[in-house]
């Protein structure tokens, strides 16, 4: 009887251990591996943007020399430039010390399908950027930026915004 009390005794503070253990080993691999608070981010929606309480302002825009883009949804806006907190996404560690502490951001539905490229001529009119944002030092654009529309179904056109 006492044998299957420490065996059971054994099993439970065993599991118990594993279940810890494979805790913080995901953790040194996963969230703390790739280190994801380190790096600039910016939010897919407007939603999500005054949620984290990051969103500056909706910008105007205008679809001109559009085909084939029925149902496409698209709204720019600008918003502070943020990192995801120390021990989870949902935290927000606003940007202070950048030189560019605003994003400028989009929100589009189509994520999948359709591709927006700045015009390399209009990227000089941001005051940084790389593939996926504008970055600002200020929360307006100085000038208009035109977008390139291209999607996989022969979607075509170009965005113009203010």
């Amino acid at each position: 009887m006492k044998k299957r009390v420490v065996v059971l005794i054994g099993i439970i503070l065993g599991s118990i251990f594993l279940y810890y253990a494979f805790g913080v080993f995901s953790s040194s691999v996963g969230w703390y591996g790739y280190q994801k608070w380190k790096y600039r981010v910016g939010t897919s929606t407007i939603e999500k943007s005054k949620q984290r309480k990051v969103f500056v302002k909706e910008l105007n825009y205008k679809i001109i020399d559009s085909a084939h883009l029925n149902g496409f949804d698209f709204k720019p806006y600008i918003e502070k430039g943020f990192r995801y907190g120390y021990h989870s996404m949902e935290d927000t560690r606003i940007d202070r010390f950048s030189h560019y502490p605003y994003n400028l951001s989009y929100e589009k539905n189509k994520k999948d399908s359709i591709v927006l490229n700045i015009f390399p001529e209009d990227i000089e009119k941001l005051d940084s950027s790389d593939v996926v944002w504008g970055y600002l030092k200020q929360p307006y654009l100085r000038d208009t930026i035109r977008i390139e529309i291209e999607g996989v179904g022969k979607q075509k056109g170009t965005i113009k915004i203010w």
